[in-house]
C-alpha cells in the first residue's frame, strides 16, 4: 500500500457521503456515510472507513499476505469455531466468508427452518469474531435480505472487527487488494429456484458494474464471490465443476476479471468443487502452487462428496498472495 492513496476516494465513494444524517446509534456503516472517516484498529492495524471503501493504513515491510477462507458454513457453528481456530494456528491477516452462511431449509428443501437463518448467520459470525481478526463477509444464494441486514447490524455493533462487504465492497490492503461480489449470479433456472425473493441476486449489470470497483488498487486484486467464474473445465475438474463433468462457472465474472486485471478469485457454492481451482482457460492449479491467475473454490462445512470420490465433513482453506502470484491450501475434516 502506498501513502498517497489514504487521501484517495472513488467516485462512488464520494457519491455515497452527500447529505446524509447520523444519530449516536448508527451502526458503523450509517457513519461511514459521512465525509468525516471512521479510523478503527483491528488486530493491532489501522484501517480507515469511508464511502464503500476500507483502507488499511497500517503497512509492513514484506509483501506478503495470507487469509483464512470459510465458505458455505451452513449454520456449521463448531466445525467454523474449528477452523478460526486453525487459523489463528497459522497466524492469517484476516478470515472471510464468501457467502451461504445460513442453511435455508426452506430453498433447500421446500420444508420450515429448524433454526432461524438469522441466528445462523449471527453465530457463524460470532465464532469466527471471536478471533479478533479483520473478517470479511459477503451473502452468498441462501441469505434472505432481512436476515442478513439484521444479522449484521447487531454483530458489528458488537465486533468491529467484522466488515460487511455488501456495504465496504473495496478494500484497500497493505499487500492485498479485495473487491466483492455479493450474492449469487444465477436466480433461477426451470424446476430450480437459486436465490430466495428477497436475496442477493448479482445479476449481469451488477457484475460488470463491479469490475469498476477494482480502479485504483495497486496490490494483486482478489475477487471475493460466492459463486466462481467460468473456467472452461468442462469435463475437467475446476471451481465450477459438478459431479456432470460440467463447468456451470458465470461467463460474465469472468469476462470483467480479464477487463478489469483481476487475476484472483475466491468462491464456493458447488460443494463437490471444494479444493479445486484453475485459470481463465482451463488450466488447473494445485494446492501449494504459485500462480499469477487462478479462481479457486473453498468448499464447504457441511458432509459432502467430493469430486475426487472422497467425502469429508467440512473443508476451508487459507489463501496466501505474495506480490503478484498467490497460492492456496486446504484443510479438511475427514
Amino acid at each position: 500500500m502506498r501513502w498517497k492513496r489514504l487521501f484517495s476516494c472513488g467516485l462512488i465513494g464520494i457519491l455515497a457521503l452527500v447529505g446524509v444524517g447520523c444519530k449516536d446509534e448508527d451502526t458503523l456503516e450509517s457513519k461511514v456515510k459521512q465525509t468525516t472517516p471512521i479510523i478503527r484498529t483491528i488486530n493491532g492495524e489501522r484501517y480507515e472507513f469511508k464511502g464503500n471503501r476500507v483502507t488499511q493504513l497500517s503497512s509492513d515491510e514484506d509483501d506478503i499476505a495470507k487469509y483464512g477462507v470459510i465458505s458455505d458454513a451452513h449454520g456449521e457453528v463448531e466445525k467454523a469455531r474449528a477452523f478460526a481456530k486453525k487459523f489463528i494456528e497459522i497466524g492469517v491477516d484476516g478470515i472471510i466468508l464468501p457467502g451461504d452462511l445460513a442453511n435455508n431449509e426452506t430453498l433447500r428443501y421446500g420444508h420450515r427452518d429448524s433454526k432461524q437463518d438469522k441466528e445462523e448467520i449471527k453465530e457463524i459470525l460470532e465464532v469466527v469474531a471471536e478471533t479478533g481478526l479483520p473478517v470479511f463477509v459477503i451473502p452468498g444464494n441462501h441469505e434472505r435480505k432481512p436476515d442478513y441486514e439484521s444479522a449484521l447490524k447487531e454483530v458489528t455493533k458488537k465486533y468491529h472487527n467484522v466488515i460487511d462487504m455488501t456495504k465496504f465492497r473495496v478494500f484497500d490492503g497493505d499487500d492485498a487488494d479485495f473487491i466483492s461480489l455479493p450474492g449469487y449470479q444465477v436466480f433461477k433456472i426451470p424446476g430450480r429456484q437459486f436465490i430466495p425473493d428477497n436475496g442477493y441476486w448479482a445479476n449481469p449489470r451488477f457484475i460488470r458494474e463491479t469490475g469498476i470497483l477494482r480502479k485504483g488498487l495497486d496490490d494483486a486484486v482478489v475477487l471475493i464471490s460466492h459463486g466462481a467464474g467460468y473456467s472452461n473445465t468442462d469435463r475437467k475438474l475446476g471451481p465450477a465443476t459438478i459431479y456432470s463433468g460440467r463447468d456451470v462457472g458465470d461467463k460474465t465474472t469472468t469476462e470483467i476479471m480479464k477487463q478489469n486485471d483481476i487475476p484472483f478469485a475466491i468462491a464456493g457454492h458447488i460443494h463437490e468443487a471444494g479444493g479445486y481451482a484453475a485459470t481463465y482457460d482451463g488450466k488447473p492449479v494445485k494446492q501449494k502452487e504459485w500462480a499469477e491467475q487462478f479462481s479457486v473454490n473453498f468448499g464447504t462445512l457441511e458432509r459432502w462428496k467430493n469430486l475426487n470420490g472422497q467425502t469429508y465433513n467440512g473443508m476451508a482453506g487459507v489463501l496466501t498472495i505474495k506480490g503478484k502470484k498467490a497460492k492456496y491450501e486446504m484443510f479438511y475434516i475427514k
